[in-house]
């Protein structure tokens, strides 16, 4: 599980980090949905890239340094960068809405939920589809929670106040 979010804005245990919404990225909940690792990968490498972009040139650096040199390079690092992004298609205004995800949640990624289903190509995890696998409207509570993909969810779940979740 990957966590994404700012945490020199948001340290650890702080009220802030207490209090930023949560948005999770699940891949594969079915095992046979092969696309699902490579795209929650491919999103989270997208708002890393746009918030270290947004965050050069690093101006403390500067204040620091005093070496002409050293800001140079960072402002020529800050220039490479956001033509990179221009490259692929991402213009300023993308690139700061992207970091200011970053900056204002918590980003959620389960690259592979479904491990098990993922590594033998099968829609389930053992005989269970962890789509199904959870305590809604189950008359036995025996019947829920048997993957681990499930409960795994289940306890990202529990820990945050999830606002949105997107699953490939």
């Amino acid at each position: 599980i990957l966590e994404i979010m700012d945490f020199t804005l948001h340290p650890p245990h702080s009220a802030s980090s207490q209090m930023i919404p949560t948005v999770l990225w699940s891949g594969t909940l079915h095992g046979n949905e092969r696309v699902g690792p490579t795209a929650v990968m491919e999103a989270a490498q997208l708002l890393l890239q746009a918030a270290d972009c947004e965050a050069k040139p690093n101006i403390q650096l500067k204040k620091i340094n005093g070496n002409d040199k050293t800001w140079k390079q960072e402002l020529q690092n800050a220039m490479t960068c956001r033509a990179d992004l221009q490259a692929q298609g991402i213009g300023d205004a993308e690139r700061q809405w992207l970091a200011r995800l970053v900056t204002t949640r918590r980003i959620m990624v389960v690259p592979t939920a479904n491990a098990l289903g993922y590594y033998q190509n099968k829609r389930t995890e053992g005989s269970i589809d962890p789509n199904r696998d959870f305590p809604f409207d189950v008359q036995d509570p025996k019947l829920c929670m048997q993957t681990i993909a499930g409960r795994t969810l289940n306890e990202i779940f529990r820990q945050h106040l999830i606002q949105l979740s997107l699953t490939f």
